[in-house]
């Protein structure tokens, strides 16, 4: 199971305190660095949509070997057990097929599961394509192409489907509609990894995953500060 994240400056330490150091059952780990064309970091701020184009030339630059892949932003904790839980999952999931997480409005690109293939490739390619066109990021493409399949019969060229939320968590999947703003909060007991969107700003982010990182997510207990 390979793993693979990407980030930027703004990022860097928090995608090497809970990702890169964190990688535990991984084989091997593709991480690359890219420059900050969005200047603050934020979600759909200024110089995004380009940083999601980074996101996806790193996926087009994955070996296409048929590996199954775990694809992370550098806003996600990994919990103990993730590697084994992927290697599980994706034997019941079609050869070309990618799972995404679930962000409850959308599917969220922020985690995805998938082989690395031919197939899974040209799907990269055709969202860097569109996402310039329709001037919106990759997984505002992605929804829109699914939408459009779902409403008119269509076919997407890949199989996709939605991770379990109890396993790839975040704020929205455990009942929020509104960002974060420093709440206690529960993570699911069989979480194992958890995604820190819906929430604005790498301060708020890094706050989040530590209390994530802090607690013993089987306890139950809030995580409070």
């Amino acid at each position: 199971m390979r793993l693979a994240t990407y980030y930027t400056p703004t990022h860097e330490q928090m995608c090497r305190r809970y990702v890169l150091s964190r990688a535990w059952g991984f084989s091997s780990v593709h991480a690359t660095k890219c420059q900050q064309v969005c200047p603050s970091g934020a979600f759909k701020s200024d110089g995004w949509n380009a940083c999601m184009l980074d996101k996806l030339q790193c996926l087009m630059r994955l070996p296409v070997d048929g590996e199954p892949t775990l694809y992370v932003d550098s806003d996600v904790i990994l919990q103990p057990g993730l590697a084994e839980w992927c290697e599980s999952r994706i034997r019941s999931m079609d050869f070309d097929e990618i799972a995404y997480s679930d962000d409850v409005v959308q599917w969220c690109a922020g985690v995805m599961l998938f082989r690395s293939t031919a197939r899974t490739q040209a799907w990269w390619r055709l969202i860097a394509d569109l996402s310039p066109i329709w001037a919106v990021p990759d997984q505002d493409v992605i929804h829109a192409l699914r939408m459009q399949a779902k409403h008119h019969n269509g076919v997407l060229p890949v199989p996709m489907s939605v991770l379990p939320s109890e396993r790839v968590s975040n704020w929205a999947t455990i009942g929020n509609r509104s960002v974060w703003s420093g709440e206690a909060f529960d993570v699911p007991e069989h979480c194992v990894a958890w995604h820190a969107n819906w929430t604005i700003g790498v301060a708020a982010k890094e706050e989040m995953l530590r209390r994530v990182a802090q607690a013993e997510t089987s306890s139950g207990a809030p995580l409070a500060a």
